[in-house]
């Protein structure tokens, strides 16, 4: 009794603070991503991403949070319901209604279930706190935390992800660690172009360099998540120039020119009809020096390419393939280096910021990704 009291005054707890952060998403103020990680291990979600909504709840694809925690998801089409089931546990959802069968009895949540991409949203902390698992709300990394049992012998590491031994990639040893959720093609991509005279493997800038620390590297993460979220959600009809400047000031500031730039591509979305959707997802113990003065994070990303009339210039980004062209409609994911810079010496560690060349393109490795 006393632990479900805990995990109501967490619940309660979080969705104050939640309010203290969320808002509206609008083309230059684009949504905050949510990552969840659910006994250190992170959850991918194929397409939509969590969010928060307007009643300042967070909302999750309930497929894939539930069949993590080992539950059986169902819909049936014609009373528009999502049966949820675990051992003897029994939840039905429906969509746009706010009471929940849980067990036979009437649940009424502070906000509904809704369908939106195809996928059914609901509110994450109900999903986790009836199937017995309890809720942890990072706010520097902006990461919602499931635990479903205790694990005393697993390694985590400072993000709160657990770190493998076995099965490990050709190159782990350029890397802190190697976590138990990241697969080894993703370890093993190809480096960027680099001098190697001066460049640095990961493992190295952690244990060589006083600015590689936990503090530091949360700054240039969520620098980059912001990035994402505005690079990666482009609308031909809501595009303006407060976009331009919101992305302009994610990047490293040497030239007003930059922003000369951004506003001509602001002007080619609206002119091609340009609308795209997708995230980016920098994984920071996968960073690389290349010895020219930019640090490169390895990030995961999905992009879809919704609307266009050229497929052409789609991203604000100089690498952009000329001669591919993306399907409408369909989802592509891969791995790309994401560039972070700085013109600051000395004291740098909190000043990174993605470098003006930054691309999706430079060294990636991207294709259509498979449905679920």
């Amino acid at each position: 009794m006393k632990r479900r009291l805990l995990s109501l005054l967490i619940v309660t707890l979080f969705g104050s603070i939640f309010s203290l952060t969320a808002s509206a998403a609008t083309a230059s103020q684009p949504p905050t991503f949510v990552s969840v990680v659910m006994d250190g291990k992170k959850i991918w979600f194929p397409d939509a991403q969590a969010f928060i909504d307007e009643n300042e709840r967070t909302l999750v694809p309930v497929r894939f949070v539930a069949q993590s925690l080992g539950a059986q998801v169902g819909w049936e089409s014609k009373t528009q319901a999502v049966p949820i089931t675990r051992d003897a546990q029994s939840i039905t959802l429906k969509i746009n209604e706010n009471v929940v069968q849980v067990d036979g009895k009437a649940v009424t949540l502070d906000t509904k279930a809704i369908l939106s991409g195809g996928r059914t949203f609901v509110p994450l902390r109900f999903v986790s706190e009836v199937l017995g698992a309890t809720v942890k709300w990072d706010a520097p990394t902006g990461t919602v935390f499931i635990t479903t049992s205790e694990n005393d012998s697993a390694q985590i590491d400072q993000w709160g992800r657990m770190i493998r031994a076995t099965k490990l990639p050709k190159n782990a040893s350029d890397y802190p660690y190697i976590l138990a959720d990241v697969p080894n093609e993703m370890y093993e991509m190809g480096y960027p172009h680099s001098y190697p005279k001066d460049s640095r493997v990961a493992n190295v800038l952690y244990s060589t360099i006083p600015e590689f620390n936990k503090r530091n590297v949360d700054i240039w993460m969520k620098r980059l998540k912001t990035f994402g979220a505005l690079w990666l959600n482009v609308d031909y009809n809501t595009i303006d120039d407060a976009w331009a400047k919101a992305v302009f000031a994610t990047k490293v500031q040497s030239s007003d020119a930059e922003l000369k730039y951004i506003r001509r591509y602001v002007e080619w979305v609206k002119a091609n009809k340009v609308q795209i959707e997708g995230y980016l997802d920098p994984e920071p113990s996968m960073i690389y020096k290349d010895g020219f003065g930019d640090n490169f994070v390895r990030s995961k990303f999905r992009i879809k390419f919704v609307s266009y009339k050229e497929s052409k210039d789609l991203l604000y980004d100089e690498w952009f393939p000329k001669k591919q062209v993306f399907q409408k409609g369909i989802w592509y994911e891969g791995y790309a280096d994401i560039a972070i810079s700085t013109n600051v010496g000395g004291d740098w560690g909190t000043t990174l910021k993605v470098s003006p060349g930054a691309s999706l393109f430079y060294n990636q490795i991207i294709r259509k990704a498979v449905s679920e």
